[in-house]
């Protein structure tokens, strides 16, 4: 297990959702995991050290486990299936140490009231990074293929404008010769990235 810090709050800049970002202290490792707004309320909340009149939920939550006699000793975020990550919180009582079930995002925001450590399985921040990298190979793919859409729209634009014989002056002539060097330069089979 690695243990991790919150590093702060931001936004994922594709969807605009909140991220929480953990960070590993020996490592550099980063692990940016999506919460919810409400979520993202309550991390700001402890972040920031804001006092609020009244008890949010993971407040609530760490002051019943404390009434019972019980106090929350770790959090670990111990899988990630199909995007979906998995978070455990450890709490200790006069029977022993309770694994119990939640959202990372929730397990995070309790760890910090608590002031207790948050871990990472190494297995999930290997997938996660996987993750990434196919996330970024599928975008990549994707604006590629949105270029050679584009210039095949051209190319057929430039055909169809050749075949109903318009008369093109000298200049728009070189600039359509250049557009078609251009064109037939980026309908090549080979790509800077290979999928």
């Amino acid at each position: 297990m690695v243990e991790m810090q919150v590093d702060g709050l931001t936004l994922d800049p594709d969807t605009k959702a909140p991220l929480v970002i953990l960070r590993s202290a020996e490592e550099g490792t980063f692990l940016p995991l999506l919460v919810g707004p409400m979520e993202a309320m309550s991390l700001t909340f402890m972040l920031s050290g804001e006092q609020l009149p009244r008890p949010l939920t993971h407040d609530l939550l760490l002051m019943s486990v404390q009434a019972l006699k019980g106090a929350v000793v770790g959090v670990e975020i111990v899988d990630i299936r199909d995007g979906v990550y998995y978070a455990a919180l450890l709490l200790r009582h006069r029977e022993g140490i309770t694994r119990v079930d939640c959202r990372p995002s929730d397990a995070i925001a309790v760890a910090l009231r608590a002031g207790v450590r948050i871990r990472v399985h190494e297995r999930v921040l290997e997938l996660a990074q996987q993750e990434r990298r196919q996330r970024h190979l599928r975008a990549d793919a994707a604006i590629d293929m949105l270029r050679e859409a584009d210039a095949r729209r051209e190319a057929d634009r430039l055909t169809d404008r050749l075949a109903r014989g318009k008369p093109l002056d000298e200049t728009t002539a070189d600039a359509e010769a250049a557009g078609y060097e251009n064109l037939l330069r980026s309908l090549e089979p080979e790509t800077n990235r290979k999928m």
